[in-house]
């Protein structure tokens, strides 16, 4: 199994959470994990400058998503206390984003093909007849 606090699994939940706010319970899930950044990080990190810096928190973005995750990461390394915090979100969020499926599938014909029978779409069965 996957330590929940290792660099990757933190990425997966991150972006797992992001591709969910289609979601009711999807945005109340990346609601919360912005409520935990904001209570570890102020309103917003600090700087090497001591210039305040916004939290990364849009979440259609990809690198704001790993550079989100890599902020939970080092302070989770570094602080048991929100360890234990991230993993409670971790857990209550689990069965929300493992719900949506976030793929996509993109269907070509092109050229000068010749189809009798096109099925274009996600998940299709067929049955004969």
């Amino acid at each position: 199994m996957v330590d929940p606090l290792s660099l990757e699994a933190i990425t997966t939940a991150v972006t797992a959470a992001a591709g969910s706010v289609g979601t009711e319970a999807g945005r109340q899930a990346w609601g919360s994990l912005a409520d935990l950044a904001r209570r570890a990080f102020g309103r917003g990190r600090q700087e090497a400058d001591g210039a305040a810096a916004a939290l990364p928190l849009d979440p259609a973005s990809g690198p704001q998503n790993q550079a989100l995750a890599a902020l939970l990461f080092g302070r989770a390394f570094q602080d048991e206390a929100f360890a234990a915090e991230y993993r409670r979100w971790e857990e209550s969020a689990r069965a929300v984003y493992a719900s949506v499926d976030n793929s996509t599938v993109v269907n070509s014909v092109s050229g000068e093909a010749r189809v009798q029978t096109l099925y274009q779409g996600r998940d299709i069965t067929v049955h004969p007849h």
